[in-house]
């Protein structure tokens, strides 16, 4: 049979090429939508195995796509402190949230840079058993959970004890018990008599009637989240270095200015009332960096601080430890493009 080009035009043909071609559009939109205009860069960042405001923060920045906008895929990883910091410097992890255990790594000779820092005094307090109301009443022996051994809040312990009439080394037995949720465990089961607590287990212990006995802030300026990096990553790599705290900025920034959003993602994240996130919020706001660094001053007095706490003999300088640079850079580039 001849073709006849009023086939065309006939309404059944006409119908049944239409519905072809909305297939075939449905399928060309569906697909491309589903695929990234560009690849993402795959980054892998330890964080603290504890919910915290810090923690948090990274969550929060991968949530409101400011990594995305960077070309970045950010996976979240919880991990153990030493773990961490292993996986950092053997490239498993290309940044790590935790500063003390990192600024410990670099003091003991590990090729590791701070290059942003989050708060500038610890959220943690001491919680102790019911029966024990007083510090006083921990000497004797009494068990103190701390995190891994020369980990940010064994320092700080060690460091705070003393200021307070205690001998860490004589007075108290300190224990190695990771993470956060083990330790609350702990004091729960009677295994410890007291124990450090983030912000949000605190809350926990507070509400089953155990007794605070100290809050580190008011006592210690001391750095202990924010971001670490390999040196190898931080020569090779720096426009990954840059975008990655450019995005992690956007997300400082935002959670310091944004409480409306903020508290109610605290509380879900928690699993805490709005209130009690409320205050989380307001408590995280006082300890926190003004943007991201920290001043030179304070620089050298946590490397005196840490050095003494791992008796590390050799001078250390900041810019040993301490890589302020591009933060500094992107700060000044989100001042001008406001």
């Amino acid at each position: 049979m001849a073709f006849s080009p009023a086939l065309l035009l006939h309404p059944r043909t006409t119908r049944r090429f239409a519905i072809k071609w909305t297939k075939l559009a449905i399928f060309i939109v569906t697909f491309f939508s589903a695929q990234p205009l560009f690849a993402l860069d795959q980054v892998n960042v330890h964080v603290s195995a504890g919910i915290s405001p810090n923690a948090l923060l990274y969550r929060f920045a991968t949530e409101k796509g400011f990594y995305r906008e960077e070309g970045l895929d950010v996976l979240l990883i919880q991990a153990g402190m030493l773990p961490g910091i292993q996986g950092l410097v053997g490239g498993s992890f290309q940044f790590s949230q935790i500063l003390g255990q990192g600024a410990g790594a670099v003091l003991r000779g590990l090729p590791l840079k701070i290059v942003m820092v989050f708060d500038t005094r610890p959220l943690n307090w001491l919680y102790a058993g019911k029966n024990i109301k007083t510090l006083q009443e921990l000497k004797g022996g009494k068990q103190i959970a701390v995190s891994s051994f020369g980990a940010a809040l064994d320092q700080m312990t060690r460091e705070l004890l003393p200021k307070h009439g205690i001998d860490p080394q004589r007075d108290v037995v300190l224990r190695a018990i990771e993470p956060t949720p083990s330790r609350l465990a702990a004091l729960f089961s009677g295994a410890v008599d007291a124990t450090v607590l983030n912000q949000s287990d605190r809350l926990i212990a507070k509400k089953n009637g155990f007794n605070e006995l100290l809050f580190y802030g008011d006592d210690l300026e001391f750095i202990t989240a924010g971001v670490v990096v390999a040196d190898k990553t931080l020569a090779q790599r720096p426009e990954l270095v840059q975008r990655f705290l450019r995005g992690t900025l956007k997300g400082f920034f935002w959670l310091k200015t944004n409480e409306k959003e903020v508290v109610p993602k605290f509380a879900a994240a928690m699993k805490i009332s709005d209130g009690e996130a409320a205050d989380v919020y307001k408590s995280a706001l006082k300890i926190m960096s003004a943007d991201g660094t920290i001043p030179r001053a304070l620089q050298e007095k946590m490397i005196a601080f840490q050095r003494r706490s791992l008796k590390i003999e050799r001078e250390v300088s900041p810019e040993q430890v301490y890589d302020f640079t591009i933060i500094r850079a992107l700060n000044d580039e989100l001042r001008k493009g406001k």
